[in-house]
């Protein structure tokens, strides 16, 4: 499984019976999140509820909440069940990998000047900018826009602005 950073984290396990048609509806089912050493225990145990309309035991972690230091990385979901029906293993091993969203940092490196074109300029009296658009782009071929800001400036004198506004359109 791969999540973002700080992202909540949906959590889904489903026990299917040894019939292969129906699933366990009655377990008890939790996990934890390790290192990817599998020793040390970053985020206790969980509960996942059994859901009918999945028919799979869900939960959501929330980072702030459950898993405060969480870092970029890769790591361990341990998933234990007990007080099945049927002959289930004891617990499951699941891989995490923890990730940054390439759409954010793409964004942050266009709003430092990266892969960007500014146009629709349109200047005060005083030479000043006064409005334009702000596009960043995936890469320097400017063929896949990531996203497009309008910017806006209000100025007392030449080269002097007492407001600027940058929001994402």
């Amino acid at each position: 499984m791969v999540v973002n950073k700080g992202e909540n984290i949906g959590f889904t396990l489903q026990l299917i019976k040894s019939d292969g048609v129906n699933v366990e509806k009655s377990a008890t089912v939790t996990y934890r999140i390790f290192d990817n050493t599998g020793i040390v225990e970053l985020v206790s145990e969980q509960t996942a509820i059994y859901n009918e309309t999945t028919k799979s035991y869900i939960n959501s972690l929330v980072p702030t909440v459950s898993w405060i230091d969480q870092e970029v990385g890769s790591y361990l979901i341990v998933w234990s069940v007990s007080n099945t029906d049927d002959d289930f293993n004891d617990t499951y091993t699941e891989d995490l990998q923890v990730s940054i969203d390439k759409v954010k940092i793409d964004k942050i490196l266009g709003l430092v000047h990266q892969n960007i074109l500014i146009d629709e300029t349109v200047y005060d009296d005083y030479g000043n900018l006064a409005s334009a658009k702000l596009k960043i782009f995936h890469d320097s071929s400017k063929t896949e826009l990531i996203s497009t800001y309008q910017i806006t400036s209000v100025s007392s004198e030449a080269g002097k602005f007492t407001t600027w506004e940058q929001v994402e359109i």
